[in-house]
């Protein structure tokens, strides 16, 4: 989904802030509406926005396709709050306190809504939810410490994301024209050691609606300087400033660090393009049996103090 940051003001006003600092209020009016009518105290809520697909899985092709077509009432594909952290509540920080007694508050202050949703967690037996999760097809999944308090802005072994597919979100660095591919093929890069770098190719959208929408923005984005080193660059390549991101499914990756196989999930713009690193995963933790987890990885942390407390104060 779209990580995100719920405002809710003392009299009702809601707004909804991207990672980026986009003003997503608009794109999500029916998210903000919802929070206006169910919480009725100040707060800032930490989450993610989604549309669910019809087993309650967030389906983040469907959220990039409601953006796409600028759906902002969600008449057609309604979009979900899952609140996941509590980091302000009258006025005053909670993001000192142990992640157990923020969670404990948050599910109080919640109320029962199918719009404003506080996931539910289960403490231990990360292994049993892990194997239960992948069969139901969910990405990964997220692991916090109990006694943590929240540290904004930092990645810290304290919030861990098991990788239960392989995915991963790319910059996209251009748009090769290809006879076989009428929609183009996104030249994917990540950033290594602070410069970019080729990670692979994959098809653009399929969808008539992504793709117009992914046209329209090209027109924006075009540059005239290279921005990756490719081999067996397209004469028809055309470079973009590196503002857009695509999140694909993989096969793993061969000995340079490139995508094996990707497959395009998403388009996006609700990601910075300065996230897109190339990490080596942390080695797995292990059960009694010596049993591992898949493929372990700091979750980043984008949220900053420093942008939550004028707007409080505000």
């Amino acid at each position: 989904g779209c990580r995100a940051l719920l405002f809710l003001a003392a009299g009702g006003s809601v707004r909804i802030q991207a990672a980026t600092l986009a003003d997503l209020t608009e794109r999500f009016s029916d998210v903000a509406r919802a929070g206006s009518e169910l919480l009725r105290r100040p707060a800032v809520l930490d989450g993610v926005v989604a549309v669910l697909d019809p087993t309650g899985k967030p389906d983040l092709p469907s959220l990039c396709l409601r953006a796409a077509a600028q759906d902002m009432t969600g008449a057609t594909l309604p979009a979900v709050f899952l609140a996941t952290d509590l980091l302000h509540l009258d006025g005053a920080t909670t993001m000192g306190w142990p992640l157990d007694r923020r969670l404990e508050t948050l599910g109080g202050l919640v109320e029962s809504g199918s719009t404003i949703q506080v996931p539910d967690h289960v403490a231990g037996r990360g292994l049993a939810l892990a194997e239960a999760a992948q069969a139901r097809g969910l990405a990964g999944l997220l692991a916090r410490r109990a006694g943590a308090p929240y540290r904004p802005g930092l990645a810290s072994p304290d919030r861990l994301r098991i990788e239960l597919a392989p995915r991963v979100t790319c910059v996209i660095a251009g748009v090769e024209q290809t006879r076989h591919s009428p929609a183009g093929r996104l030249l994917l890069a990540e950033q290594v050691a602070g410069r970019l770098v080729f990670a692979g190719r994959v098809d653009g959208p399929s969808d008539a609606v992504a793709d117009g929408w992914l046209r329209r923005r090209l027109i924006d984005l075009r540059s005239d300087s290279r921005a990756v080193d490719v081999a067996a660059e397209s004469i028809n390549t055309v470079w973009l400033r590196p503002l857009l991101c695509a999140t694909v499914a993989h096969s793993g990756r061969d000995a340079r660090g490139v995508l094996r196989e990707p497959v395009l999930i998403a388009v996006r713009d609700d990601v910075d393009p300065a996230w897109c690193l190339r990490r080596e995963p942390l080695p797995p933790p292990r059960d009694e049996r010596g049993s591992a987890f898949l493929p372990t990885v700091l979750m980043p942390l984008p949220m900053d103090d420093t942008v939550l407390l004028p707007r409080l104060r505000g």
